[in-house]
């Protein structure tokens, strides 16, 4: 069985992320401890700004990045 990430956690961790190839719904991708690490764009402002997905699995909502997250120039 394996534990699901809070998001309070990931949002603080340091993370650089790359470009991903092919869908600009799925902008953003990481690879952290193993798992495919995504962020989905959403349909802004009737919903919020981003979605991260672990192992698409939806993790939760943000609508500011973090501070720790480092996007590709």
């Amino acid at each position: 069985m394996t534990t699901r990430p809070l998001l309070a956690g990931c949002l603080r961790r340091p993370l650089d992320w790359r470009r991903a190839a092919g869908s600009a719904e799925f902008p953003y991708e990481a690879m952290v401890d193993g798992l495919l690490w995504r962020i989905r764009v959403n349909d802004f402002p009737a919903e919020p700004l981003y979605t991260l997905l672990i192992a698409d699995e939806e993790i939760g909502d943000l609508d500011d990045w973090p501070p720790s997250w480092r996007r590709p120039a």
